[in-house]
Parts: C-alpha cells; sequence; structure tokens
C-alpha cells in the first residue's frame, strides 16, 4: 500500500472512532482517552511523505502560532477538563464565551489554521489538512444538528446571530 493510501487508512480509523463513540453514550473519561489512543497510533504509524510542495511567507508564521494559542484559549473557555476527559461534563446549557461571540466553533478556525497555515507544507502535510478539513466541515454539520436538538430555540437565535467560522 502507498503511504498516502495507508495514511488515509489511519485517518478513517480515527474518523470513525471519533464520530462512531460521538453518537453512543460512553463516560466521557471513555471517549477521550480512545481518541487519544487513535491518535497516538496515527502519529506513530503515520508513513512519512517529506516532498515539500510549499513553503509559507515568513508573514503567515505568527498566524499559524496565533492558532496553537486560539485552540488553548477556546478550549479553556468552554471548559478544558471536560473536553479533555478529565472530568464528565453537566447537562446541555447554552453559553456564549468571548471567543464564541464571533465564530460559532472558534476550535475549529483554530485546528484549520494549525493545518494550513504551517511553514513548511509536505504531501503529508496536505494530506492531513485536506482529509481533516473534510472531516471537520461534516462534523460541524453534524455538531450543529445535535447543539439545536439539545439547546433548542437559544442555539437556533445564536446560528442567526454568529457565523459559523469566521
Amino acid at each position: 500500500m502507498t503511504p498516502a493510501g495507508w495514511n488515509l487508512l489511519l485517518l478513517l480509523l480515527f474518523a470513525v472512532q471519533h464520530s462512531g463513540m460521538a453518537r453512543v453514550r460512553v463516560r466521557r473519561r471513555t471517549y477521550a482517552l480512545a481518541s487519544y489512543a487513535v491518535i497516538a497510533a496515527g502519529w506513530a504509524l503515520w508513513r512519512p511523505m517529506p516532498d515539500v510542495l510549499w513553503r509559507a511567507p515568513i508573514w503567515l508564521w505568527p498566524l499559524w502560532g496565533f492558532s496553537f494559542v486560539l485552540l488553548a484559549w477556546a478550549g479553556a473557555s468552554l471548559g478544558a477538563g471536560e473536553l479533555l476527559g478529565w472530568r464528565e461534563p453537566g447537562p446541555p446549557q447554552f453559553r456564549e464565551p468571548f471567543l464564541y461571540r464571533y465564530s460559532r466553533h472558534p476550535i475549529y478556525v483554530a485546528v484549520l489554521g494549525i493545518l494550513w497555515l504551517r511553514p513548511v507544507m509536505t504531501e503529508g502535510g496536505l494530506l492531513l489538512a485536506a482529509t481533516l478539513t473534510v472531516y471537520l466541515l461534516v462534523g460541524m454539520h453534524f455538531e450543529e444538528r445535535k447543539l439545536v436538538r439539545e439547546l433548542g430555540e437559544p442555539y437556533r437565535d445564536y446560528q442567526r446571530r454568529v457565523r459559523p467560522l469566521l
């Protein structure tokens, strides 16, 4: 199997585990640990695709670095303990922390920045970025439907006021 085919298989494994476990009722810690395990396996088993496709201009590098800060900030504002599986989440309730006034999914914005603004884009990086971008956009659709079901009219109003990404 080619490195691209193998790496796509690893990304599919992550998508199946991550989305599949999100649809069934399991403890948050179990879900998080399983996700960590699949990510670690993917990292360890990833086959290099090192050919450089492009180098980002130096003025983009700070935006790439800021994407990591944005990811931490957005995650912390929702409750990092719950997101990372350290604590079980409470009952669903609508909240609109600061960053979420400008984007319904600032975590996704941050991940997209990390994937696409990297200083050096290799073949493997492009495969990862393109595949995870599709996964995030499809997942965002299903997450929005779930949030409307769980939170009702407050979330519908939020959807009318705030853009999904930027």
